[in-house]
């Protein structure tokens, strides 16, 4: 029988004093003690969760206190937020504190998605004793370098920007002007007028993006719009990397998405994870990737639709990933496999053929194939002859963001989207392949390497992999970017690697590029075919390349470069994935 459930309101003094504050959904039994299930967070611990991620209500019910605390700084919480910084101390703090509740058994999980899970890492690196297991959804930290913060170079400038205005900024308004009601209301409505230009996508267009500094609130301009101007590598990356470059010695339930922003730190954490498995018995982490953005799980996009059974309410008929939260707690916290012994401990969706697939682990590909670009658009399974393929890139007119791994707040929804208005310019370039004769599966990493040269000093290469459906729709899968001046430091793998500065190119001349689209899990049906798009600027994605070797943060001055793709036995231009 479910519990009933209590609501309270809690406060913890930390070490310096400062008293953050929590809501406690626990049960209604002062006869019983309970493990604790703890997320911190700095969006508002009373905004609504999504009930099918995970309900604290419920989750009491079947017989944990959930403990949701605002982060320092942060709506009821007291002190200043500066992201990242105090979440090791203060969770760790929290969890001691959470474990000698009168209601508390000792035994204390976390759980939380994005920023919710990059303060599980940053507590857990402080090894409070009574933390015993860690549940992390959509995770930030370790891939500053490769999507979080800059992607091959460019930065990733309609994410950073959405989420600091719409996640982070107006809390922080209300904060800094609580004791200015004529000042909160005019910094108020500039903050509203500032949010129709997100939402009709106009502010996207500002050169040089650093004019937004006066239209931008305290926090944004402290802690977002810097980092256009810097780049890979920045102090801040250091930070950001830090939350999760260690293993933690505990069970972990890994949750992520295709479409994610972090998808590439998911998989890189459970593999650690597993890695330091094998050492300390009892903490297998177990994962689940779903056809699933940032912020939306529910396998629905304007233009594409996975079904029910692919939603997070859902997933595959198990139960929503609150009831799996559940099950995986019993586990790792009443020692109760039951429920958990049902579910896969790999968990990954299959787009295309539209199925989970449930493993023992992660699994590896069984091969690896090559598709290269051929001349008139061809894509094939061998170099042709050698050729070129051009076009003009103009930093004024660039190709606009239609879906991918992106948080953009306003007019442009991440995921899947169909391409036919993308492929329709002339700044994009189209390499399809034969219809494929028999069922094929791209699975694990997908990586585009190519040769190409430019009129300009500096500029950008962006790749996309799409299924062409029997009746000719093309629809995104995964894609890239490479700014030609950090290539050196994404060559190979097209992953970032530290050691080496950014630099020119000599105009004219051909430079091998590498750009990673990161992993899929998708099957193509027969007659369906493969394409690559090759182009440079997917905006307001990521900053658009002036071509001049200056910023967008601090240039508005632009050229149009000529761009030359080249292809065949000469230049073996590929897109090379795994197969299952």
């Amino acid at each position: 029988m479910p519990y009933p459930v209590l609501v309270e309101n809690a406060e913890t003094a930390m070490g310096d004093g400062t008293v953050l504050r929590s809501t406690v959904y626990r049960p209604a039994d002062d006869t019983e003690s309970f493990p604790v299930l703890l997320t911190r967070t700095p969006y508002g611990r009373d905004l609504a969760v999504n009930s099918a991620y995970f309900n604290p209500t419920t989750v009491a019910a079947a017989g944990y206190v959930v403990i949701m605390q605002d982060c320092r700084g942060r709506f009821g919480s007291d002190g200043e937020f500066n992201p990242s910084v105090n979440e090791a101390s203060d969770g760790a703090e929290t969890v001691e504190w959470a474990a000698r509740l009168p209601y508390s058994n000792g035994k204390v999980g976390m759980w939380g998605r994005s920023y919710f899970a990059e303060t599980q890492w940053r507590a857990a690196q402080e090894a409070p004793a009574p933390l015993r297991a860690l549940a992390l959804g959509v995770s930030a930290g370790g891939s500053a370098n490769n999507g979080a913060l800059y992607r091959g170079g460019a930065h990733e400038y309609g994410s950073r920007l959405s989420w600091g205005h719409a996640s982070a900024s107006l809390n922080q308004l209300f904060r800094e002007f609580a004791d200015d009601p004529e000042r909160k209301g005019k910094e108020l409505q500039a903050w509203l007028e500032l949010d129709e230009t997100f939402a009709d996508s106009s502010i996207f267009g500002t050169l040089p993006l650093r004019q937004l500094e006066p239209r931008l609130g305290t926090f944004m301009n402290s802690h977002v719009l810097p980092s256009a101007g810097e780049g890979p590598g920045s102090p801040f990356t250091l930070l950001w990397d830090a939350a999760s470059e260690q293993p933690a010695p505990l069970p972990t339930l890994h949750i992520g998405g295709w479409f994610d922003i972090f998808a590439p730190n998911t998989l890189a954490q459970y593999r650690r994870q597993l890695e330091q498995s094998h050492a300390v018995p009892g903490t297998t982490p177990r994962l689940i990737v779903g056809p699933w953005t940032h912020t939306n799980l529910s396998g629905a996009f304007p233009e594409v639709s996975f079904g029910m059974a692919a939603s997070a309410g859902l997933v595959n008929g198990i139960g929503d990933l609150s009831s799996i939260h559940t099950a995986w707690f019993d586990a790792a916290l009443k020692d109760d496999p039951q429920r958990l012994d049902a579910i896969p401990p790999v968990l990954l969706y299959f787009m295309g053929e539209n199925t989970w697939h449930g493993f023992d682990a992660l699994p590896e590909p069984s091969a690896q194939a090559s598709w290269y670009l051929g001349a008139d658009g061809s894509l094939d399974d061998e170099p042709g002859t050698t050729g070129a393929a051009d076009y003009l890139y103009d930093p004024l007119n660039p190709v606009p963001t239609v879906g991918g791994a992106t948080m953009i707040h306003g007019a442009f929804p991440a995921g899947p989207a169909t391409q036919a208005a993308v492929e329709a310019r002339d700044d994009v370039l189209v390499f399809t392949s034969a219809p494929v004769e028999e069922k094929l599966t791209l699975f694990g990493d997908v990586t585009a390497t190519f040769f190409a040269s430019s009129s300009a000093v500096d500029t950008d290469f962006v790749v996309r992999l799409c299924r062409v459906a029997e009746n000719g729709t093309s629809t995104s899968i995964a894609d890239g970017i490479v700014r030609a001046s950090w290539r050196e430091s994404y060559a190979e793998t097209g992953s970032y690697s530290p050691g080496t500065a950014p630099s020119p190119i000599q105009p004219g001349e051909v430079y091998e590029y590498t750009v990673s689209l990161w992993d899929t899990a998708f099957t193509f049906a027969p007659g369906e075919r493969l394409r690559v798009q090759i182009t440079s600027s997917c905006h307001p994605r990521w900053d658009r390349n002036l071509n001049t070797g200056k910023l967008a943060y601090e240039s508005a001055e632009t050229v149009v470069a000529s761009q030359s793709i080249r292809f065949g036995t000469g230049y073996p231009s590929r897109l090379t994935a795994g197969i299952l």
